[in-house]
């Protein structure tokens, strides 16, 4: 039998993983069946079972996961890096960071079209906002899900201190604020313009960020 490589493991999982983002996306975390995610998946129920074994529970916590390390990833590599970019432009970047959060928003595992991706809204396509929609009402319902992403939230207010206390020490934020105090409100910001996407969608929204951007370097200017 030929060798099943890692790579291509990698590739069978991503594409069950989409195939339940599809799914959720329509029908949300409850209405969607695993019989579904199978046939999305195009694939065998054994082989699916073989890769989520827990069904769908595991596909959800994978989706999540996909939700938000990401996000997590980009910060932590933007607190360790170097050369930390002006406030304004770093804040944009984050929240269209934690917006797209897959970096091939609209492609399928093997690299095509997904299942979804048929309208698109500015970069992730529509069934992208329901899906978002979804895995925040789902962590109302699961308190387990929703201690394992305020690790997560709680990492990227952390790392937002960690940057904020990098630009004091230049002279872009003021010295006499506390960062972490500080990182609340930013943390804040980010989430609730996430939150006017989804609400009232794109129209605008580019705007919208780029404003409260602009707003916060000045509140927090040096």
């Amino acid at each position: 039998m030929p060798r099943v490589t890692q790579s291509y493991r990698d590739r069978q999982t991503a594409r069950i993983v989409a195939a339940a983002e599809a799914c959720f996306a329509r029908r949300g975390f409850d209405g969607a069946s695993m019989d579904e995610i199978i046939a999305e998946a195009g694939m065998s129920s054994a082989t699916v079972y073989r890769y989520f074994p827990q069904g769908k529970e595991s596909l959800i916590r994978a989706v999540l996961g996909q939700a938000t390390d990401p996000v997590v990833e980009w910060m932590a590599g933007l607190s360790a890096g170097e050369e930390l970019p002006p406030f304004e432009s770093a804040f944009v970047d984050a929240v269209e960071q934690a917006w797209r959060y897959k970096a091939a928003a609209g492609t399928g595992a093997e690299g095509g079209p997904r299942a979804d991706a048929g309208a698109e809204d500015g970069g992730r396509t529509v069934a992208d906002a329901a899906l978002q929609a979804a895995i925040w009402a789902e962590l109302v319902r699961q308190p387990d899900l929703r201690a394992a992403n305020a690790e997560s939230y709680a990492r990227v207010r952390s790392e937002t201190a960690r940057i904020l206390g990098r630009w004091q020490a230049r002279g872009d934020v003021a010295g006499h604020l506390d960062p972490e105090a500080a990182a609340a409100v930013v943390h804040h910001a980010a989430m609730g313009l996430l939150v006017r996407r989804i609400v009232v969608g794109e129209s605008g929204w580019h705007d919208d960020v780029v404003a409260t951007a602009r707003a916060l370097a000045g509140m927090l200017g040096g």
